[in-house]
């Protein structure tokens, strides 16, 4: 469930290709607020999904912080989900709202792994996708990625629009209001006063720490298949 999740898990969730140096995006700040829908079929029952995200950043991504509230419906059940990301420098916090703990993270560049990083066509092109057109979104002129039967729609490197497809289920995440190089108000990146939690090695395996979902180690095996291809 959230199948977006992966998608702003590749783009947030242990960026380790992110340096305190390097500019992760083409604008100085953004606020970005979607609307989520979908729905499909889900072990023969239908399914239907609701919700909104939002991603705010300035200075030009060195602090940033991505929410996104989801629920999906199965035959009168409703399955809540909540993930917030933040990023500030060099380090990445990740809100654990079942357990109310801040997961922190500090990205190294030993560990830099383009296909963590979305925003622009080289890296989109090492990872498979190809360009497949234009479109406006609220008026800005989108390059419209696909990998796989996933579609990303990109506007000066930031993600206005997904639409992504799970075994019998579709979900479409698309903004609803964009504002590009404005002044933000610290309180937009406060994260909840849970306690934080190093992780010393995410990938390790060996520490206390959230897992990729399945539909983000699907994501994963597909580029990486995608990229041997080439």
């Amino acid at each position: 469930m959230g199948k977006s999740k992966y998608i702003f898990g590749f783009l947030l969730f242990g960026v380790v290709s992110l340096f305190a140096e390097t500019n992760r995006y083409d604008v100085k700040s953004a606020i970005v607020e979607y609307e989520i829908a979908g729905g499909g079929v889900v072990m023969g029952s239908k399914a239907t999904i609701s919700g909104s995200s939002k991603l705010y950043f300035k200075d030009f991504g060195k602090v940033e912080l991505s929410e996104e509230k989801i629920v999906q419906a199965v035959m009168g059940d409703n399955e809540e989900e909540h993930n917030i990301t933040k990023i500030v420098g060099n380090k990445i916090f990740n809100v654990d709202f079942n357990d109310q703990v801040v997961y922190q993270q500090e990205l190294v560049a030993e560990e830099a792994n383009p296909l963590l990083n979305l925003k622009d066509a080289e890296t989109l092109t090492s990872m498979g996708a190809k360009k497949i057109g234009t479109e406006s979104i609220l008026g800005y002129k989108c390059d419209i990625w696909q990998l796989g039967e996933d579609k990303i729609w990109i506007y000066n490197t930031v993600p206005l629009k997904f639409v992504s497809k799970s075994l019998d289920v579709v979900q479409i995440q698309e903004a609803k209001l964009a504002v590009f190089n404005v002044d933000i108000k610290d309180d937009k990146f406060k994260l909840p006063p849970f306690p934080v939690k190093a992780v010393d090695d995410l990938l390790s395996g060996t520490t206390e720490e959230p897992e990729l979902s399945p539909e983000q180690e699907k994501m994963m095996e597909e580029m990486m298949k995608s990229k041997g291809k080439k």
